[in-house]
C-alpha cells in the first residue's frame, strides 16, 4: 500500500493519508509524495477542490513518525525538515481551489497542522485536534502556529499549544475551526457535497476569491479593499461572466464548465 492514496471524481480530487498502523503519522514516504501529488495538482486549471482525509476511522493524523524523526538529532537538520513540511503544505494551502480537510479522527501535533493548512475543515463527531507538541519537548514547525493565531486569536492560541487540550469537534466549529461537524464516517460525503456546490461557481471567482481573501488576512482594510478592486476586474470582463449574463436573462443555469 502506498503512503497517500488519490481518487478523483469529476474534478474533485481526494488525497488519503493511508499509515493506519502508524496512526497516519508522517514520514519521509507520505512527505514525498504529498510533495509530488501536490505538485501535480499544481499543473491543473480544471479543478474543483482538492479533499484531503485520512484512513482508518481513529486518527487522521498523529503527527510526525517518531521513528522517523529521532533521524534528525541536530538542530539544522531538526530546521530542514520542518522547512521542508512548512513547503509542502504552504503549496497545499496554496492550490487555486478550495482545500477541504476531512478530519476523521483525532489530529495530534503535528497532524493539527496538517488540518489547519486546509481551507475548510468537516469534522467527524469524534474526532478532536491536540496541540500536544510543547509535551513532546518541542513547538508547532510545520506552519501551524502562525495559521492557528490567524483562526483563533492569540490568547487562545496560546492556551491551546500550551496546555496541549483537545479540542473537541463542537469546540472547533465555535472558534471556526471547523466548518461542520456530522457523524462518524460521513465527513467525505460532507466535503462532496461541499465541492458540488463549488461546482455551481465561476472557476475564476472561486479561484480569484481564495486569493483575495488569503491576502487580506495580512493587509489593513484600505490595502485588501485595493487588492479586492484589482482582482474584481479580472473577472468583471471574462468569459465565465458573460455567460452568467446570458444565463440570467435567458432564464437558465449558466454553463461554467464542460461537464
Amino acid at each position: 500500500m502506498t503512503s497517500l492514496g488519490c481518487s478523483e471524481q469529476a474534478g474533485v480530487v481526494t488525497l488519503c493519508l493511508q499509515r493506519p498502523d502508524v496512526k497516519n503519522a508522517v514520514d519521509e514516504s507520505l512527505m514525498a509524495a504529498l510533495d509530488e501529488h501536490i505538485g501535480l495538482l499544481e499543473q491543473r486549471d480544471d479543478l474543483v477542490a482538492v479533499i484531503l482525509t485520512a484512513e482508518g476511522g481513529e486518527s487522521f493524523c498523529s503527527g510526525g513518525d517518531l521513528k522517523w524523526m529521532k533521524g534528525f538529532d541536530t538542530p539544522a537538520k531538526g530546521q530542514a525538515m520542518s522547512r521542508r513540511m512548512q513547503g509542502i503544505l504552504h503549496r497545499l494551502a496554496g492550490l487555486s481551489v478550495p482545500v477541504i480537510g476531512v478530519v476523521n479522527g483525532y489530529a495530534y501535533g503535528g497532524g493539527t497542522e496538517v488540518a489547519l493548512a486546509c481551507d475548510m475543515r468537516v469534522f467527524e463527531e469524534h474526532a478532536f485536534l491536540c496541540f500536544k507538541q510543547a509535551r513532546m519537548g518541542v513547538m508547532t514547525g510545520w506552519g501551524g502556529g502562525g495559521r492557528l493565531v490567524h483562526l483563533v486569536g492569540y490568547a487562545r492560541a496560546l492556551e491551546f499549544v500550551t496546555t496541549c487540550r483537545r479540542v473537541e469537534a463542537p469546540e472547533a466549529l465555535t472558534l471556526g475551526l471547523a466548518n461542520a461537524v456530522v457523524p462518524r464516517g460521513e465527513g467525505l460525503a460532507e466535503a462532496h457535497r461541499l465541492a458540488d456546490k463549488m461546482r455551481k461557481a465561476s472557476p475564476i471567482a472561486v479561484s480569484t476569491s481564495k486569493r483575495l481573501l488569503r491576502a487580506a488576512g495580512n493587509l489593513d482594510a484600505v490595502a485588501a479593499a485595493q487588492v479586492e478592486a484589482e482582482l474584481f476586474g479580472e473577472v468583471w470582463r471574462s468569459s465565465f461572466h458573460d455567460e452568467a449574463l446570458s444565463a440570467f436573462f435567458e432564464k437558465r443555469e449558466p454553463r461554467f464548465r464542460d461537464s
